[in-house]
């Protein structure tokens, strides 16, 4: 099956390359110069200047479609009771027929824990509007009173916030109003860039006491690598430990559940911006592009318009950093992954290079000089 690295694959017919040998040997002394195939030189020279190409234009239409599907998996609005209360929260409580709880209004102190009227110190932080509800009517009950009324409302909400950075269209600080999850975080914030990048990271304080006591260089796995694949790192400090989860954005807007992680307070949303990547050489559209998903070398030769008819399909070259800043170069065939064989991902970074063959240009070269005659390679007096 013909893959769209080119328009059209021509071969090199025996009548060609006849016509081609008579024209040298019946030619007029005049010397032609022979096409120089782009070699590790040349792919060097890119290399460097890869960073001043310009960037290739990108369309918004990926991004769009990415928006569409994460908006279908926005969480239905929940009450703002259902939340957990927390510091810098401004609560309202009210006992039915006791003057001291006539709308009294308390903010929830960095320690969580609240003074009131009559029952003195209790814990607040942590609990939802009901559940504070019903500790308050137990304190009263053991001392003061027989089925009190008591009712609880949050006048201003501080401590659900989350943080949403990196390539999106509004991001900021928002205020969570119900138990919201990932693909409403990014909603929040106006949904995808059209730089956005391919992973999504969520970055919380670590509640488990197996967090917090994991190494620095502890990484927890679950799919990694894989679409849709999750990793956490548990990073040491003094303070809080904090976890880290990679989501795959597309599987994510695929649908995959799992991956539409529950946010809590304190979480920070970081949707990094797409990297970028280089095509050059034998190619219709050689330039930067970015690096919005997994982009295999087929597909980023592809993203490039294919290659000219002068390509050498064994020679594409992925040029690549390596540790310590090492150059690293290796050496693919079209001809292997038409034949089924898999293509390596490009990274970050990288520069594709696809050859030109010397054979090739000469036999076209020549085929042009037929098709338009020798006069038409002859500037007008």
């Amino acid at each position: 099956m013909t893959r769209p690295w080119t328009h059209i694959r021509f071969g090199l017919s025996a009548a060609v390359l006849a016509l081609a040998l008579a024209s040298c040997a019946g030619g007029q002394g005049r010397s032609t110069a022979t096409p120089v195939p782009v070699g590790h030189a040349t792919a060097a020279a890119e290399l460097d200047g890869a960073s001043a190409a310009p960037t290739a234009g990108v369309s918004s239409t990926a991004a769009a479609d990415l928006n569409r599907k994460l908006l279908s998996h926005l969480t239905p609005p929940t009450e703002d009771s259902d939340l957990p209360l927390g510091p810098g929260d401004l609560i309202e409580i009210s006992v039915f027929d006791v003057p001291e709880f006539s709308k009294l209004k308390v903010r929830i102190p960095a320690g969580g824990s609240v003074a009131l009227p009559l029952i003195g110190a209790i814990r607040a932080a942590g609990l939802t509007p009901s559940e504070l509800e019903k500790e308050v009517r137990t304190r009263l009950q053991q001392d003061y009173m027989n089925d009190p009324q008591v009712a609880v409302f949050v006048s201003e909400q501080k401590s659900q916030r989350i943080s949403v950075i990196g390539a999106v269209r509004t991001g900021g600080v928002y205020t969570l109003t119900g138990r919201y999850r990932l693909a409403d975080a990014l909603g929040m914030a106006g949904g995808l860039t059209e730089d956005a990048g391919h992973t999504v990271y969520v970055i919380r304080r670590a509640r488990s006491e197996a967090a917090a006591s994991a190494r620095s260089d502890e990484v927890t796995t679950n799919g990694a690598g894989a679409a849709g694949g999750t990793a956490e790192f548990h990073a040491p400090g003094s303070g809080t430990q904090e976890v880290m989860t990679a989501i795959d954005l597309e599987a994510l807007a695929d649908g995959k559940e799992e991956l539409n992680l529950p946010l809590q307070s304190g979480d920070v949303i970081n949707l990094p911006r797409a990297g970028s990547y280089y095509v050059g050489g034998a190619v219709e559209k050689p330039g930067s592009f970015l690096l919005k998903s997994r982009t295999t070398v087929e597909q980023a030769i592809v993203a490039a318009g294919g290659v000219k008819e002068v390509a050498d399909w064994d020679d594409v070259r992925l040029y690549r950093l390596g540790a310590g800043g090492k150059r690293e170069v290796f050496t693919y065939s079209l001809n292997d992954f038409e034949g089924g064989k898999s293509a390596p991902e490009v990274r970050q970074g990288d520069v594709v290079v696809v050859g030109k063959s010397a054979v090739k240009a000469f036999a076209y070269g020549v085929r042009d000089f037929l098709k338009f005659g020798v006069y038409s390679s002859v500037p007008i007096p």
